[in-house]
């Protein structure tokens, strides 16, 4: 059963990572990647097969975490867990990207913010279909 609820959790998360990103980068923050848009791959299209591999296991590594670290299914759990992972993935990622790449500090700021939201909504998400055990 177990099994089961971590599959059904996967792919529901699977789909709203797939929604929200396509929402959040291709209308909310457009402008701001269109500013960028001359540092991507020129076949970037041919990528998006590995693009679906990384959101996946992006996917899997937030559901493991939250279930073994979170103790319990509150609300506030869910958030602080899922705040952690955006400052984690945000610094790694996005505010990285703008020290390596000539990537306006604006823009990494804006998908470190958008990255926050994003992941708060996964563990809220998370925290009804695939609740962590009580722990006590």
């Amino acid at each position: 059963m177990r099994a089961l609820r971590f599959l059904l959790a996967s792919v529901v998360l699977f789909v709203v990572a797939l929604g929200w990103n396509a929402l959040v980068h291709g209308v909310v923050f457009r402008s701001a990647n269109d500013s960028v848009r001359h540092l991507w791959r020129a076949n970037l299209g041919e990528y998006m097969p590995i693009s679906f591999l990384i959101t996946a296991g992006m996917v899997v590594v937030f559901i493991w975490g939250y279930h073994r670290f979170a103790r319990t299914p509150s609300v506030r759990e869910a958030l602080t867990y899922g705040f952690f992972f955006a400052l984690v993935t945000g610094l790694l990622v996005d505010l990285n990207q703008a020290l390596l790449y000539p990537i306006p500090f604006s823009v990494a700021g804006r998908w470190f913010v958008g990255g926050v939201f994003e992941f708060s909504l996964y563990a809220l998400l998370l925290s009804r279909l695939y609740p962590p055990a009580r722990r006590f």
